[in-house]
């Protein structure tokens, strides 16, 4: 370790220190510091991080060696070891940490302590330090101080010592009892983020790489970015986890990481689709800073906030909530609106998302003195509304989101709109005043998806966020949650009928939706009284982004139907390759409207539904599953063109976790309905399993991806 020695006057507490020289050859003076790297960073589960510096968790104690210029006497010599947090350390505000020779348990989590015992060898000490559970994460600089007949000399280590959360230890706030998932949240550094829609679930290999040296960096620099964190706040993980939450984009003049972009022009930056690395990310930001990386959508910020928190030692994963509401009016509902002509009012709407990806962290809940609010808790660095004047949100209690215990705080109303409003379809009338035409009940929420445990398969966790749908459970808690939105004196009156006037039931069906091929949009009508019902309906495709935003209508058709009483009857709408081909963003989805109003009656049943086309995937072939390290391996990567027109621009983006650099490939043109294909040679530099990931993107076709994996040993 890089160290050097400083002879002081100072009591411990000034900011600047006055050298002086050893007033008698026996004065004791520190010439060494062992921090004992590899046998602590073991101990305290933190030898992955790439960072070449002492990494411990608090709650736990470490041990480091100093070397004396001559043996240690007991009666007349004094030693004591200061840990120094910030720039203006202070002990009144826990800043300043004064140990003193045996004094405290080491073995006590709760508070800092130090042991001091001499070893075999003469004017050598071994010292336990023990890191009080509740203190900051972050930074310490460490100082050893030794007094003999009131003379002091101070030996101040170079390097610092780094503080993380401790999700091991009981007592501290991220503590998580069951190891299979803590090697999972914390020390799993690849995973699966989850995309697409509830018709076309895909899975993206993601590298979180919270080891990688530059991501420990940027959360550190994060830390003590700004006004975002007093020092005393950055042990509490509350506080730091939603501040993340805002730092991780870059709306608030805050040295934020990344910028979003929906427009689907992505010039002067990269892609969203282009990342599958979070390391990639930050270690773009981290050449910049304080400038932003440019562009992020949902999935990269919550790929990039998972990794942070895993980084600073939270438990944390990335989720995925299929059919994501949007409430831009604080209502908890998902408001439609129509004129009575029956045409739309987009301005006044809010929109659901195909998907929409946030992160989960565990932790405890003290600052809301109830322990039903401890465990995962949702936060989303995406921005989208501001919440207390900045773009963040959370840390949002999945018990209390599933209760619609909306008025808790940390934008639990936001999040459970997202996932539990019910959509409500409004008629505003010429005056202005507004009436209930349809209420759809489970549009939302249809699937929260994210990656097991220990696999690679997919769970749906949706029961942590609301009781199963059409429960009396969950219509109390919708009832609760709308009663205390915005728009609590329409809904009120529905909510303690729970029901509207209805006698023809619909719904809506989707073929098989493969990119290139036809798709079959198909409307069934049930008539559920005993008189005929004629039924006009219109059906409308609409190409959009995967948020809902309207980008252009694809196609519209009208129908009659006649319902016989008590039967059912159907009408469809075929969108072929040549309606959407080229008139679609690459990353883009269709929206599907259907209006149908029952004439006779003041039934107007109004539906909108997102899908993408599932896309063909990159076979990616190593040469060998298994290479030794320093060795190189080849990968091939094939990938075919669904389409009847070429893909301009095509780019072929090769990542693996701590192994290397990305690698990129420019592809050209790839013909119509041609099978693209390329070899890539890279070195193994470390052991272990490591996931490859590939990404394919074009001017008409983006996010094709595969993976495999590869064992390396030494």
């Amino acid at each position: 370790m890089g160290c050097y020695r400083e002879s002081s006057q100072c009591s411990g507490t000034e900011s600047i220190w006055k050298t002086i020289n050893k007033t008698s050859a026996d004065q004791l003076s520190v010439e060494k510091v062992d921090l004992q790297l590899e046998e602590n960073r073991r101990n305290h589960r933190t030898d992955e991080y790439e960072l070449d510096k002492l990494i411990v968790r608090r709650g736990q104690n470490f041990q480091i060696q100093i070397e004396l210029d001559r043996p240690y006497r007991p009666g007349s010599d004094t030693v004591e070891i200061y840990l120094m947090y910030g720039p203006k350390p202070r002990v009144s505000k826990g800043t300043l940490i004064k140990l003193s020779q045996n004094k405290g348990d080491v073995t006590n989590s709760k508070y800092w302590s130090m042991k001091l015992d001499t070893g075999e060898k003469e004017g050598v000490l071994l010292v336990t330090i023990m890191v009080g559970v509740g203190t900051m994460v972050g930074e310490f600089k460490l100082a050893v101080d030794c007094t003999t007949d009131g003379q002091l000399t101070r030996f101040q280590v170079m390097d610092p010592v780094v503080v993380l959360f401790n999700p091991w230890c009981p007592e501290d706030q991220v503590y998580m009892a069951d190891e299979t998932e803590r090697e999972e949240y914390v020390l799993n550094d690849t995973g699966r983020i989850y995309v697409g829609s509830i018709n076309n679930v895909m899975g993206r290999p993601w590298i979180f790489g919270q080891f990688d040296d530059t991501m420990l960096l940027a959360a550190l620099y994060l830390l003590d970015s700004g006004d975002w964190l007093s020092d005393q706040n950055k042990g509490d993980v509350v506080e730091v986890a939603r501040a993340f939450t805002a730092l991780a984009n870059s709306c608030d003049d805050d040295n934020g990481i990344l910028c979003g972009n929906w427009s689907g022009d992505y010039s002067g930056g990269a892609p969203p689709t282009s990342w599958t690395s979070s390391v990639d990310v930050v270690e773009t930001y981290w050449k910049n800073r304080p400038r932003h990386v440019k562009f992020g959508q949902c999935w990269v910020f919550a790929g990039v906030l998972t990794s942070l928190y895993r980084t600073l030692g939270i438990p944390a994963r990335s989720v995925t909530n299929f059919c994501s509401g949007h409430d831009h009016d604080d209502s908890n509902t998902i408001d439609i609106h129509f004129d009575h002509n029956g045409n739309s009012l987009s301005d006044y709407d809010d929109s659901t998302w195909n998907f929409h990806v946030w992160a989960e962290a565990w932790f405890a809940r003290r600052d809301l003195r109830n322990s039903k609010y401890d465990g995962w808790q949702a936060l989303d660095a995406t921005p989208q509304e501001e919440s207390s004047g900045r773009m963040q949100c959370g840390p949002a209690p999945l018990a209390a989101v599933k209760a619609g215990e909306t008025n808790l705080g940390y934008d639990v109303g936001f999040v459970f709109s997202e996932v539990n409003g019910d959509i409500v379809y409004w008629i505003v009338e010429e005056d202005g005043d507004m009436r209930i035409a349809r209420v759809d009940t489970c549009g939302v929420g249809k699937l929260v998806a994210t990656k097991a445990v220990g696999s690679s398969e997919m769970v749906d966790i949706k029961n942590l966020y609301k009781a199963e749908e059409g429960s009396e459970l969950e219509r109390k808690a919708v009832g609760a949650a709308a009663c205390q939105g915005a728009r609590s004196a329409y809904l009120e009156e529905y909510y303690a009928k729970n029901t509207l006037n209805e006698d023809m039931k619909f719904s809506l069906k989707l073929g098989e939706v493969k990119l290139g091929e036809s798709v079959v949009i198909q409307l069934q009508a049930q008539n559920t009284c005993s008189d005929i019902r004629t039924v006009k309906v219109t059906m409308t495709a609409i190409s959009c982004t995967y948020m809902g935003r309207v980008l252009g209508e694809l196609k519209r058709m009208q129908h009659t139907l006649f319902a016989p009483e008590r039967e059912s009857c159907t009408c469809a709408m075929y969108l072929s390759p040549e309606d959407y081909v080229g008139k679609m963003s690459p990353d883009g989805a269709v929206k599907v409207s259907v209006r149908a109003v029952v004439e006779g009656t003041d039934q107007v049943y109004t539906v909108s539904e997102q899908f993408d086309f599932k896309k063909p995937t990159i076979l990616l072939t190593p040469s060998s599953r298994q290479v030794k390290m320093g060795q190189s391996i080849k990968l091939k990567i094939q990938v075919e063109n669904p389409l009847k027109v070429p893909l301009r621009n095509g780019r072929i983006r090769l990542e693996v976790a701590r192994n290397m650099k990305p690698v990129n490939v420019n592809c050209g043109v790839v013909k119509p309905k041609h099978k693209l294909s390329a070899t890539v040679t890279v070195q193994a530099r470390r052991p272990g399993l490591r996931q490859f990931v590939a990404t394919f993107n074009s001017q008409e076709l983006m996010d094709i991806q595969g993976e495999c994996t590869v064992t390396v040993y030494d």
